[in-house]
């Protein structure tokens, strides 16, 4: 299995070394011409141009700075700007936790306690991806429709859901139950995380990216001490209540982000209704 993930993993990586950079070459300064002078006809005359010194060289560099690329220098977005998406970040890592928690615990729980065969314990894990993959264009239309943050919160209460059947029910169906219930999230944060983050800061949409995807690591972080610690004080299954409580405070988080941001919209439009 190792030897199939590795293998799959180079792939992704092959595909890479055929891009390009199809940026537009700058024409350096050097390599632009001065504009060549020469006799100017006047009425069948011929007659040197008359032109003041200093004007040739004027011109070259006039020529030389409209074809080379300029870029204007930005200051980027302040702190303030970037609170809706440290806080939507946040609340990202508190969703994202559980999995790390999950993945490191629910097959040392199944294997031991429940004393599941190999065979079931694989199509319990295996059940989230399948849910996942298929959600994933089905949530970025419904959050279009009804709004990205609303079903962000909707999936994050499935994730309080999802833990819960791992910690307290504590069977085979219970399980599988989970295991869609977590599918489902991910197949909402997985659509709609990266365009909710880059639309809290329009204005740099590479730094909203940036910063989300460190969520990634962050929250391994906190679900791998988190699970630690729980594991010592609360054992296995009840560990599993940690994760849950963190897919609460986000849904909390995603309802309160969610009316502001509505609230936001209709003053906008009251605005915009006021000046027409």
């Amino acid at each position: 299995m190792l030897v199939v993930v590795a293998i799959a993993t180079l792939a992704q990586i092959l595909p890479l070394g055929g891009i390009r950079d199809g940026r537009p070459r700058t024409v350096p300064l050097n390599d632009v011409a001065a504009p060549e002078t020469g006799p100017i006809a006047l009425g069948g005359a011929s007659t040197e141009a008359a032109l003041p010194e200093g004007t040739a060289t004027a011109a070259a560099a006039g020529g030389a700075e409209a074809a080379s690329v300029e870029t204007e220098h930005r200051p980027g977005p302040g702190f303030r700007a970037m609170l809706p998406l440290l806080f939507f970040t946040a609340l990202y890592i508190c969703v994202y936790a559980g999995e790390s928690v999950k993945y490191a615990y629910l097959p040392i729980y199944m294997n031991e306690q429940m004393q599941l065969s190999p065979a079931l314990v694989g199509a319990v894990i295996g059940i989230q991806p399948l849910v996942e993959l298929p959600l994933i264009p089905v949530a970025v239309m419904l959050g279009r429709r009804f709004g990205a943050v609303r079903l962000m919160a909707i999936g994050a209460a499935m994730g309080v859901a999802a833990n819960l059947c791992f910690a307290l029910i504590g069977t085979v169906p219970a399980l599988f139950a989970g295991q869609i219930l977590m599918g489902i999230v991910w197949g909402i944060f997985a659509g709609l995380g990266i365009l909710v983050a880059q639309r809290l800061l329009p204005t740099a949409v590479a730094t909203a990216s940036a910063i989300f995807l460190s969520s990634t690591a962050l929250s391994s972080a906190l679900g791998g001490l988190t699970g630690g610690f729980g594991v010592a004080a609360l054992g296995l299954p009840m560990v599993f209540v940690i994760p849950a409580g963190f897919a609460a405070i986000a849904v909390i988080g995603l309802i309160v982000m969610d009316r502001r941001g509505r609230q936001t919209d209709r003053r906008r439009a009251q605005t915009d209704q006021r000046r027409l």
